[in-house]
């Protein structure tokens, strides 16, 4: 247990990450306020000061959250479930979670604002309810001795608590106490990597060569991230995650989260992802450009596209609705032929139409991956593929 002078640290094994993924950890620059015994004095300092806090948190990169202030608001979970849990929709679980999640905010709206009605008309008397911590406590699998103060994950993560040296003067400042656990949690603990030149290739940044996005899957993306920034910042993600973790604790004999779907072809030549429950839809070129890449799992070098032009064009005249039979060869050679580029920009709507529907940590097993004009795969297993149009898409005596 390490002691400064208004504050307590106990460094701790919190889960930050619940196995739900990047996108539903807790964030490392939270910082919430929890009790597991009743604190009035710090809970009502907090509540009087709420907004000073917040922005001298904000100052130094961190989100300050108290449970009775998180407020509602209109993000869609269910679409956010759905995009980022793709294998959930199987289950119907994104309506139970919205529902969980609906009727938690709503239980935390009213609770507020029967605390905010309290606070004004009797600021002076006012003593705030204890704060309902256990659920959030238990997921974080919290041991520590502290019974109120301050969770954090920046670096390494732990507790502040207000020290026995606070309390044995009588001036009880609580803004030391926070200014002191401030300056702790923004102290840089990390060690000096740079010190040592193995570590160096740890830290450079993933390049991504594969197409760039259209205009369209970004601003789907975009929408998205923006929404879960949203349920971050707020701090609704603290009432998200134990509703989820608990319908998939409930599930987990059901679903398996390192599988991904199956892909089923069907006579429409539709792409659907049965376990998913989602149709991935492309243009009728694009679209037998991808059953062309899945049905070579060994991969594709684009430099020899052209000795595929036989197949392809018999997928194209199969998947297409079009009866000119010497526009769609012309359409045919443009792809294959690598100067014009026009396979990039395939690959590229490819690529978007899985992450108009599915988040990258799924996305990535179904699109054409590769860089350049080299070696390009579809990363699925081809024993997976369901083909109910296969005889179809298969030139004569190839």
């Amino acid at each position: 247990m390490q002691e400064n002078k208004n504050i307590v640290v106990e460094q701790s094994g919190l889960f930050g990450n619940l196995g739900l993924g990047d996108k539903f950890t807790i964030p490392d620059n939270y910082v919430i306020y929890f009790e597991k015994e009743q604190n009035k004095e710090l809970s009502l300092y907090i509540r009087r000061n709420f907004k000073m806090l917040k922005s001298k948190f904000a100052a130094n990169d961190l989100n300050f959250i108290y449970f009775p202030l998180i407020s509602s608001s209109s993000t869609n979970i269910q679409e956010l479930i759905s995009y980022y849990f793709p294998q959930l929709n199987y289950y119907l679980l994104p309506e139970r979670v919205t529902e969980h999640f609906n009727e938690k905010m709503l239980s935390q709206v009213f609770n507020n604002f029967q605390e905010e009605i309290n606070f004004i008309s009797d600021k002076n008397e006012y003593v705030p309810s204890q704060i309902k911590s256990e659920e959030f406590l238990n997921l974080l699998d919290f041991k520590s001795n502290i019974n109120s103060g301050l969770l954090f994950f920046k670096y390494d993560k732990g507790v502040i608590g207000v020290s026995d040296y606070f309390y044995s003067n009588s001036n009880h400042d609580y803004e030391l106490f926070f200014e002191e656990a401030i300056k702790y949690i923004v102290t840089d603990n990390w060690v000096d990597y740079s010190l040592g030149d193995n570590m160096i290739a740890s830290f450079l940044p993933a390049i991504d060569y594969t197409e760039q996005l259209d205009d369209d899957a970004k601003e789907v993306v975009q929408e998205l991230e923006n929404k879960l920034a949203d349920l971050k910042d707020s701090g609704q993600l603290l009432f998200l995650i134990p509703v989820l973790k608990d319908l998939l604790n409930k599930q987990s004999q059901k679903i398996d989260f390192n599988s991904i779907s199956k892909i089923e072809i069907d006579y429409q030549n539709k792409i659907q992802l049965p376990y998913f429950k989602k149709e991935v839809e492309m243009s009728h070129l694009t679209k037998a450009i991808y059953f062309l890449f899945l049905k070579h799992p060994e991969g594709i070098n684009l430099k020899e596209l052209s000795n595929y032009r036989k197949e392809l064009l018999t997928i194209y005249t199969s998947v297409s609705n079009q009866l000119d039979y010497d526009k769609m060869s012309k359409s045919i050679d443009d792809v294959i032929n690598i100067e014009t580029k026009a396979i990039y920009t395939h690959l590229s709507r490819i690529k978007s139409a899985f992450y108009k529907i599915m988040d990258a940590s799924f996305a990535k097993y179904y699109i054409v991956s590769g860089s350049g004009e080299e070696e390009r795969v579809v990363l699925f297993n081809t024993k997976d593929i369901i083909w109910n149009n296969f005889d179809r898409l298969t030139p004569e005596m190839f």
